[in-house]
């Protein structure tokens, strides 16, 4: 996790720079007291620690000489209480030297409630960053236990971003005698430079002014509050949570362009940590309590991507609506969040160019955006039937195929994931990656998507750019995922795990897939004409997408085309020497050539090539199945085991979070050579669980 977050840490800042950016002082607050209590703790050599031989032997001394210069905050000792209660789900414990809190919290580690976390190495080994890099150097250290330090501090800002309805937070890391203070947000981490707290100010000066500084500042989300005790009663009903579910109050405007529009005024749960990056998107959806009707509703809110051919989504379903397009939710509520002061927004970009700061590629600004939809969907994976599995499908393509002809909007992420099923009908969500095609925006330098549904040309090419004719092939993939996971299968459990293996979950090398997912589309390895108990109607379409997308990867041989060439030459021939008026004899010539001129290889690559990209060219293939009889009525989504192998758990990281409400359904990123996706290995139950085994691209 330590070498993909080292893209995105800038530094070193200047501490005091850092302090007056992020905590400053009140313009006429004096400081001469604190500077007098600091010189006379130093001379008292009380954050003195050299004769401090173990590292778990500084914390409490550290706690006693710190407490006095911010004795409105509790420093705790959590070394020997990891937090089981809110990070079940990691795979390691988050398990903190010190947690600083403000709310009366004296025991334990609890993540939830953390302020700032405090972490020691008692060894320069295992410093996270280099001490005196120059600008042109990396800032982290590029050795494996710095590589260690830094994924496990960035893991403690997961899980307390995670658990926690937060702008940004806090955190110092101590290296003996030094130390330095980061800031984290969802475009990356601002480091301090490293300084001796023993004799210079900056770690005290830190928590003299967190302890006096506003929520706001310390990096709470001021817009989410606790709900009352009476909503919060009505939403735990309405929602069928447990009594003791922490509940809060978040407002969304109907129409933020409208001055005086009215506020949906929302009751969500606590947001539930999982091991997600820390850069990204970060979007938490959960149903949510309206107050004012009494309804429950869809709640969305993520860090959207700020580039010019990105809207926000809210105002992409804003444009689907106005269009009429098919199958899509509508958009009741949404806003970018306006913080009350600058210091709430993300900070990392702004100064990744500073001329102070270490080589970085913290480049993608990120913005707060809400939304509120009016429908709760079921997930795909809880499909009735296989026959409702594949008309969903086909009615999310419907409303891809409207986006992108009348609306010239492309999704850019057909997955699994993005399509729910409500009232018997498939609804495309998630458009918080869709491209605007009339909007000239930079050019795309990452893959957009999740990594199990990307078309076979986006899986091998790390530099391809996405096109339309990527999210039709998604669809099969989607069907045959979906399926693979949820229904039974003449394939014994290790052939299907190695074909899951094989044709969705590809390592990537240096940022390629490889060539897995083409070849099954091309020769369907390990794939027999009879794969579904019951359903030979999927077996026939997924065959049959199959051979419509294979054009697209066949190789044609020289000879072929060579031998293309010539039968036209000779139908040619044959059409300028008969003229308009034809004999039969002649007629049956001209029928003999063309037969042999569609049974060419490159022939039938050319014509699959010219309907690759027109929706209704698959479209049609869903509805020709669909229209069959002979469906399975009852054939439900029943989860099916996988052979235990490390494979599919070993290099995943969510990318998403969920709130309470919800089972989880994470979706993961996969690494790229730029280090644009962070990576990490989570607890893996090799029999997938809903969407668990995801891997998703797109920061």
């Amino acid at each position: 996790m330590g070498k993909e977050m080292q893209a995105h840490v800038v530094g070193p800042m200047s501490v005091e720079n850092f302090l007056d950016e992020f905590l400053p002082n009140p313009e006429d607050y004096d400081t001469s007291d604190f500077a007098s209590r600091f010189a006379s703790a130093s001379n008292a050599e009380v954050f003195n620690m050299q004769s401090i031989r173990k590292e778990e032997d500084a914390y409490e001394p550290f706690i006693d000489a710190i407490r006095p210069f911010a004795p409105q905050l509790l420093f705790v000792n959590t070394s020997k209480h990891a937090d089981m209660k809110n990070c079940s789900s990691f795979t390691f414990n988050v398990n903190t030297d010190v947690c600083v809190y403000a709310d009366g919290t004296s025991h334990g580690c609890d993540i939830s409630k953390s302020e700032v976390i405090i972490e020691f190495k008692w060894t320069d080994a295992h410093d996270a960053f280099s001490k005196h890099p120059r600008v042109d150097q990396p800032l982290v250290s590029q050795t494996d236990k710095g590589f260690d330090t830094l994924g496990q501090i960035t893991s403690y800002a997961v899980a307390q971003l995670g658990a926690q309805y937060r702008t940004h937070a806090f955190s110092v890391l101590i290296v003996r005698n030094r130390a330095r203070i980061i800031r984290w947000d969802r475009e990356g981490a601002i480091v301090t430079n490293t300084f001796d707290y023993y004799h210079e100010p900056h770690l005290a000066d830190f928590f003299h002014r967190f302890a006096r500084a506003s929520p706001a500042l310390h990096g709470v989300d001021t817009s989410v509050t606790p709900a009352s005790d009476e909503d919060a009663a009505l939403a735990r009903t309405a929602l069928k949570l447990a009594s003791t579910t922490c509940m809060y109050r978040v407002a969304v405007p109907q129409d933020p362009a409208v001055e005086g529009s009215d506020w949906l005024v929302l009751i969500i749960p606590q947001s539930v940590t999982k091991g997600y990056p820390l850069v990204g998107r970060w979007t938490r959806t959960c149903p949510a309590y309206n107050i004012l009707n009494k309804k429950v509703v869809m709640f969305k809110d993520s860090w959207r991507m700020s580039i010019k051919d990105v809207l926000p989504e809210g105002e992409t379903y804003k444009l689907l609506k106005l269009h009429n397009v098919r199958n899509v939710a509508t958009c009741i509520a949404f806003h970018d969040v306006v913080h009350p002061i600058p210091q709430q927004n993300t900070q990392t970009v702004k100064f990744h160019k500073a001329n102070w700061t270490c080589r970085n590629d913290a480049v993608t600004p990120h913005t707060l955006h809400r939304l509120v939809l009016n429908i709760v969907g079921e997930k795909l994976t809880n499909f009735e039937s296989s026959r409702q599995l594949v008309q969903s499908v086909r009615d999310a393509l419907l409303a891809h195929k409207d986006a992108y002809e009348i609306v010239k909007i492309l999704h850019r992420d057909l997955s699994v994931g993005n399509i729910v099923i409500y009232r018997g009908k498939g609804i495309l969500i998630d458009w918080d990656l869709a491209k605007v095609l009339t909007i000239q925006g930079p050019r795309q330098i990452t893959r957009t998507g999740t990594w199990q549904f990307m078309s076979a040309h986006l899986v091998k090419n790390i530099k391809a750019v996405h096109a339309v004719e990527d999210d039709l092939e998604s669809s099969l993939y989607v069907v045959l995922w979906a399926t693979l996971i949820y229904k039974e299968s003449h394939m014994d459990i290790v052939v299907r795990t190695q074909f899951i293996m094989q044709v969705f979950d590809a390592d990537p090398l240096v940022g390629s897939g490889g060539s897995s997912k083409a070849n099954f589309l091309i020769a369907r390895t390990d794939f027999p004409q009879d794969v579904f108990v019951g359903c030979k109607r999927l077996d026939n379409i997924v065959i049959e997408l199959a051979q419509f997308f294979l054009h697209r990867y066949s190789v044609i041989l020289p000879e072929d085309q060579e031998e293309l060439l010539q039968i036209r030459l000779k139908l040619k021939e044959v059409l300028d020497e008969v003229g308009p008026v034809r004999t039969a004899a002649q007629q049956k010539m001209i029928d003999t050539t063309y037969k042999v001129m569609c049974k060419s290889p490159a022939y039938q690559k050319e014509v699959g090539m010219q309907i690759l990209q027109p929706h209704d060219s698959v479209i049609d293939i869903y509805d020709k199945h669909l229209g069959l009889p002979n469906w399975p009525n009852n054939d439900v989504a029943i989860l099916q085991k996988l052979h235990p192998t490390d494979r599919l758990s070993a290099h995943h990281l969510y990318t998403k979070s969920l709130c309470a409400s919800q089972d989880p359904m994470p979706i993961w990123v996969q690494v790229t050579p730029s280090g644009k996706k962070r990576r990490l290995d989570p607890d893996g139950d090799l029999s997938p669980t809903d969407l668990h085994d995801l891997v998703f691209f797109g920061q």
